[in-house]
């Protein structure tokens, strides 16, 4: 076969052109870190990139609703702890009221406290949180307080007013705890701002049969809040739990996008080396 001086120069022109898109590629690689520039570089490499950003995003999506969840249900459970102590200090003016050294004149004094405890339980059941109601259910944004002056419940009614949020595909939690499940409504067994109210009363009226019938009102209340707590506790701690879970899972996968996507450089600047010789 012959061999014109045509072929000879397409050969060599060819090689040349191959070489200064490898050397291209080398410089790309070096000044961006990266093996992957243009799909064109790697197609497989490109989508299992594009499949761990997608995946990275979903974990940042997941983290934030934990830290959203979080701060709901750490307000919540400090509200329901400060009921607690109001319980406390109601039971002990109500032992201290039975007491027959105590007369008419000092229950009123009594139910003067347990008037400002009232007041102080109705402004923790509509507490806020950037804005919002914990306790309203899913009427967290509005103008309206969930509990009116006299303590009345005008949230989310029973039994709804959960708020779900996704912490991993297919998985949810409630976030928040709706004012009836939390402090009772006058409909229901548990009633602690109506226990209170009725207390007030009874000291007010030197009522000695009501007083007693709210000792046991309190102590159902109190156990009533043990048990919300606790479950608002369960909640935080799997929170905790799915924060470290998606903490460690988008270093896995920015680590596994890495090996995909990232160039070794070393490598990168010795072929560039070799490449320009």
């Amino acid at each position: 076969m012959r061999v014109s001086n045509k072929m000879l120069y397409n050969t060599v022109m060819g090689n040349m052109q191959r070489n200064l898109e490898k050397l291209l590629y080398l410089q790309e690689s070096a000044s961006s870190g990266k093996k992957i520039n243009r799909p064109s570089d790697d197609p497989i490499g490109v989508m299992k990139v594009i499949d761990y950003d997608s995946a990275i995003s979903k974990a940042d999506q997941y983290q934030r609703n934990v830290d959203n969840g979080m701060a709901f249900l750490s307000t919540t459970e400090s509200a329901i702890s400060t009921t607690q102590q109001i319980l406390v200090r109601a039971k002990e003016l109500t032992i201290s009221a039975l007491n027959d050294t105590n007369g008419a004149s000092e229950r009123a004094m009594m139910a003067k406290e347990i008037e400002q405890l009232h007041l102080q339980t109705i402004q923790i059941a509509n507490t806020k949180i950037g804005g919002r109601y914990i306790f309203a259910g899913y009427n967290t944004g509005t103008s309206t307080p969930p509990f009116s002056s006299d303590g009345t419940y005008r949230g989310t009614p029973s039994p709804d007013g959960y708020i779900e949020i996704e912490i991993d595909s297919g998985s949810t939690i409630a976030i928040n705890m709706p004012g009836y499940r939390a402090f009772g409504t006058s409909s229901d067994d548990i009633d602690i701002l109506g226990t209170l109210n009725d207390l007030k009363t009874a000291l007010e009226d030197n009522d000695k049969g009501g007083i007693i019938n709210a000792v046991d009102n309190l102590e159902n209340a109190m156990d009533h809040m043990s048990e919300v707590r606790a479950e608002i506790g369960a909640r935080i701690n799997r929170l905790e739990t799915s924060k470290e879970y998606l903490s460690k899972l988008k270093l896995d996968l920015i680590e596994y996008k890495s090996k995909v996507e990232d160039a070794d450089i070393t490598d990168v600047i010795t072929q560039l080396t070799t490449q320009q010789n």
